[in-house]
């Protein structure tokens, strides 16, 4: 049934998301800038188990991403965000009770995942209830562009924050996060409510049932292939953009700016291209152009150039790369229909964790690899570049496939019903 685009009520709710979502990747990475020396020196952890205290999250979100898409279908998304910002919320507070014992606080930073895949699975079940058809893209666009704040916020503010190794400083961090947290949970608590046309939990189908039938669908099939390309080459290029930057002689500072830049880009992309796809009437098309888009600038910066040429690559890559995501959604939920909505991101999350996961660990496998081959000893992050890229091309061809969920798109404005396998 399509929303009144007069509802004023939507964008509250969506707000009180966007917020929840922010504060969910703010307490991830509240300490991955500062892990080398600060956090170290106080903490006494070595670095293997700095990155796994980061690993956890996206290692929770697999098994925990089906089954809460599930019971978004069968509950609304309300209640389980809910749950996850508030499960997020009380174990970034109780951090504070670990003192500088880095093993109770790895146990409240690891319990505090466990509210995560409630919170980024419930996008597309809210676009879907509150949002008319035309504005749905752009809903999930700023939905998920809350993660990509959230990152940038913990990138930027804590290692200002904490400038030396300093338990006092770090102290003061973990409080400004928490707070955050509790901040969002009531914006969300406050704002948000399920639609009072959304289809009825006990219209929905059986857990295996409704699964089954998701999962059968071409376009989520698809969906679920580009999620783990996209997510896991953004994930790889987040996490080592500055490693490869360095070997190339940029430094430090320029290799995280070329990143901070590659996020910006992104969160403009995700307003940006929804809103003239849905304008353009055709998702497909977007989706598949901006895969292209995406796996051309990836090519373009495995080339060893200076600084500026990388600061510019970097805002395309991000522009074209991270507004894929809404699209997606979208897709998703127009091929799943709103009653299968959660349980349809369930399933490209979920692929999108492990994505992240692998093209994580592969990328210094890549470095190995490359100077056993002992090409390019100039550019040791060469042969990394060029897979993501190849990746990314892959996934471009692979759009092809994506059925188009609008009848007449490409002709102005969408039509209506989306299609079904």
């Amino acid at each position: 049934m399509e929303k009144s685009s007069a509802d004023p009520r939507r964008w509250p709710v969506l707000i009180g998301y966007t917020m929840v979502a922010l504060s969910s990747q703010f307490v991830w990475l509240n300490f991955s800038g500062i892990l080398t020396p600060q956090f170290q020196d106080v903490f006494h952890a070595g670095l293997g188990m700095l990155g796994l205290m980061s690993a956890v999250w996206p290692l929770v979100f697999i098994p925990l991403s089906i089954p809460v898409g599930l019971l978004i279908d069968r509950r609304g998304f309300r209640v389980p965000v809910l749950a996850g910002a508030g499960t997020v919320m009380v174990f970034s507070w109780l951090r504070l009770l670990a003192g500088t014992d880095f093993e109770v606080l790895f146990v409240f930073q690891s319990l505090a995942s466990v509210g995560q895949p409630f919170i980024f699975n419930g996008i597309s079940k809210l676009s879907g209830e509150w949002f008319p058809r035309q504005e749905q893209a752009l809903a999930n666009g700023i939905g998920t562009m809350g993660q990509i704040l959230g990152m940038i916020l913990a990138l930027v503010t804590v290692p200002l924050m904490v400038p030396s190794p300093s338990y006092a400083e770090i102290v003061r961090s973990m409080v400004l996060v928490s707070a955050v947290c509790t901040a969002s949970f009531l914006a969300f608590l406050a704002f948000s409510r399920e639609q009072p046309m959304a289809t009825p939990p006990e219209a929905s189908a059986h857990f295996m049932g409704s699964m089954r039938s998701v999962i059968r669908i071409r376009n989520i099939q698809v969906l679920m292939a580009l999620f783990f390309i996209g997510v896991g080459v953004f994930s790889s290029l987040a996490q080592w953009i500055e490693t490869i930057m360095a070997g190339r002689g940029i430094s430090p500072l320029d290799g995280g700016i070329t990143g901070a830049i590659m996020l910006v880009a992104g969160i403009s992309g995700m307003v940006a291209v929804p809103v003239v796809a849905e304008k353009w009437g055709s998702l497909r098309k977007f989706v598949i152009a901006n895969s292209l888009f995406s796996a051309l600038f990836l090519f373009a910066l495995s080339f060893r150039m200076p600084a500026g040429y990388y600061f510019v690559v970097s805002f395309a890559e991000g522009f074209f790369l991270i507004s894929l995501a809404p699209l997606g959604l979208q897709i998703s939920l127009e091929s799943a229909g709103e009653e299968n909505a959660g349980t349809a991101a369930g399933l490209i999350w979920l692929l999108s964790q492990v994505g992240a996961l692998l093209l994580i660990v592969v990328v210094p496998s890549l470095y190995s690899l490359q100077d056993a081959l002992r090409v390019e000893a100039s550019d040791p992050g060469f042969l990394a570049v060029l897979v993501l890229a190849i990746l990314v091309l892959a996934g471009a061809l692979l759009s092809l496939m994506i059925r188009e969920t609008r009848p007449g798109a490409g002709s102005g404005m969408a039509g209506q019903a989306g299609v079904r396998d």
